[in-house]
């Protein structure tokens, strides 16, 4: 880290007021601080950080230096290595403000050799995570899945001792043998169905008798929840944005339901469900509106299938349910069990790298038809793919997803890209015809957003990096985008004068200047009113809405997208109301 990269790093932190998630300050005039480990261990064990040692936190994070900046570099290496794995720190003293400023690097540790841990107390007392600007103790849980991510898990396979081939449906499974001896080769046609049924682990032995595996169970059984009562899935609709917040007849949700039966069964229920409780809107589709629901059917099933055949079927895992969560401006898809092997969240969709942590299930259900002549899923890692894609069709945002180690969460936001207005605004541009992808695009960038050709795909769904390459260098050759930099640093940029926005849509920051770059001009007016009551500093949510006179959600949807364009820190709670919010910059 170089001076001019620390300096930012600290003005960011003063505009917050306090640490946050990737970096812990600390004045350290005494000493090494004896709880420094815990922050390592917890930064490690998540996306990394950096722990700043000479600065102090309550004094505005003054710079105050380190009296022995050689003495302090040391102790924090032996610290990094009593941790286990060891943690391969970039340990360094920068000077700043005349003082010698100690910064340490942590860098993530490999999903397969979490959790980082103190040695001396083992992993289920040593471990640590980083939430908001502390560090917490690891659950017995989260450092349970993290371990059996270290091995291949077989859960999916287990026996379920009480249960008998007869609790499984004869019609279903003749269909599935029916496939299978037409696709898979003569290897099934010439064994029994008993037999061929413990091949593809749809039943095993189990003290001498036969009898379902948990995943044989959950594809086939007639109500699998006889044996596992809480492996099904929950449906709950709230009438406002937040839970628990009531809706203006004093109600707390407008469904609340339980979803019980096999995996298909559960899949069709609850897409049922979620249809009863949406609205139909008008899409663009080329030259042509149609009329769909609010999220597409077939981003729907893909996602509930992903939950329920890649949650986390451990035994200390199967008191807790898959649960969908229905607001006017989002839907929410939660699992148990965070991702499995090296798949990243930044990856999801966009690279051909996949992991499954139950083999068996996926592979039963590639050959379990939907009931539309489909399988339940292709066992191709195309799942999050096609929702990108699907979701681009549609016009709307793509989802967003959190890794929690105990829990993973996909949330896709109800709005749509290409809405009237954006249509009406890119015909303006007056450059030709451009693809579904190249819109999204451009409509996203309007909001001042920078696009890489990761990022690109990201926003659009398109998964092949040439054809990004291609419709991005088209905007450019239509004069429509700017490039910025070169190879992997490559970003691409609306070119303002091509914008035609009205001053009533999009207006600048407070004290800027019309000049001002296209990241800074293209805020709604509910984003800059939020954006000129943080100018003064950071505030909560409460406090914002008493500023700027917009309602919660107003301002909630206003934070959510200042964030997503890195214009808007949080600090705290995601959901809490106590959470603060400042800028990134001066402004």
């Amino acid at each position: 880290m170089t001076p001019t990269e620390l300096q930012e790093l600290l003005d960011r932190l003063r505009q917050l007021g306090n640490d946050n998630s990737t970096c812990e300050v600390k004045k350290a005039r005494g000493g090494l601080p004896s709880s420094i480990w815990e922050t390592i261990s917890a930064f490690a064990n998540a996306g990394g950080g950096h722990v700043v040692l000479g600065v102090d936190e309550r004094n505005n994070f003054e710079v105050t230096g380190v009296a022995e900046p050689g003495v302090m570099e040391a102790n924090l290496g032996a610290v990094c290595a009593e941790l286990e794995p060891a943690v391969r720190a970039d340990i360094r003293t920068v000077e700043l403000a005349g003082h010698q400023v100690v910064v340490c690097e942590i860098p993530p540790l490999a999903r397969d050799q979490r959790p980082c841990h103190k040695r001396t107390l083992g992993p289920w007392a040593g471990s640590r995570i980083r939430v908001s600007d502390g560090d917490r103790r690891l659950t017995d849980y989260e450092v349970a899945v993290l371990l059996a991510n270290r091995t291949e898990q077989r859960y999916d396979a287990a026996p379920v001792p009480h249960a008998t081939p007869n609790d499984l449906d004869s019609d279903l499974l003749a269909a599935f043998l029916n496939r299978i001896r037409q696709t898979r080769g003569e290897i099934f046609r010439r064994v029994s169905d008993e037999q061929a049924l413990i091949m593809l682990n749809v039943l095993t032995r189990h003290q001498d008798i036969v009898v379902p595996t948990l995943a044989g169970l959950l594809v086939f059984g007639t109500y699998p929840q006889t044996f596992e009562p809480q492996l099904g899935l929950t449906f709950v609709a709230y009438p406002t944005t937040q839970p628990g917040a009531l809706g203006p007849r004093g109600e707390r949700f407008t469904e609340n339901r339980s979803v019980d039966g096999s995996i298909p069964t559960m899949v069709a229920e609850c897409i049922r469900i979620l249809k009863r409780n949406m609205r139909r809107r008008n899409v663009v589709s080329g030259l042509y509106r149609t009329e769909e629901w609010e999220y597409p059917e077939e981003v729907l099933r893909e996602a509930l299938v992903n939950a329920l055949v890649h949650r986390d079927y451990a035994e200390f895992a199967r008191g807790m349910q898959v649960q969908v969560e229905m607001y006017p401006d989002r839907l929410v898809i939660r699992n148990p069990g965070g991702l499995y092997g090296p798949v990243e969240v930044t990856s999801l969709g966009t690279t051909p790298v996949t992991s499954s942590r139950n083999r068996s299930l996926l592979k039963i259900l590639e050959d379990t038809p939907f009931g539309d002549g489909h399988m339940v899923c292709e066992n191709r890692g195309s799942g999050i793919t096609r929702i990108r894609i699907a979701l681009a069709e549609a016009g709307m945002e793509q989802p967003r997803f959190a890794d929690d180690i105990s829990t993973f969460t996909v949330e896709f936001p109800n709005r749509t890209l290409l809405d009237e207005e954006a249509i009406k605004w890119l015909g303006s541009l007056g450059r030709g015809p451009l693809s579904r992808s190249q819109m999204a695009a451009l409509v996203v960038m309007r909001g001042g957003r920078e696009l890489s050709n990761s990022s690109f795909r990201t926003v659009t769904g398109v998964a092949d990096s040439r054809i990004a390459s291609r419709e991005l260098r088209e905007l450019v050759e239509r004069g429509l985008v700017t490039q910025h930099g070169s190879r992997g640093s490559t970003t691409y940029r609306l070119v303002t004068t091509a914008t035609g926005e009205s001053p009533d849509l999009f207006t600048p920051l407070a004290g800027q200047a019309p000049s001002s770059r296209a990241a800074d001009l293209m805020l709604s007016a509910n984003e800059s009113k939020v954006m000129a009551a943080l100018a003064s500093g950071s505030r909560s949510r409460g406090e914002l809405e008493q500023a700027t006179g917009l309602r919660s959600h107003q301002v909630l949807r206003a934070l959510r997208s200042l964030r997503e364009r890195s214009l808007v820190e949080m600090s705290g709670q995601e959901r809490s109301r106590n959470a603060r919010y400042a800028t990134t910059r001066r402004v």
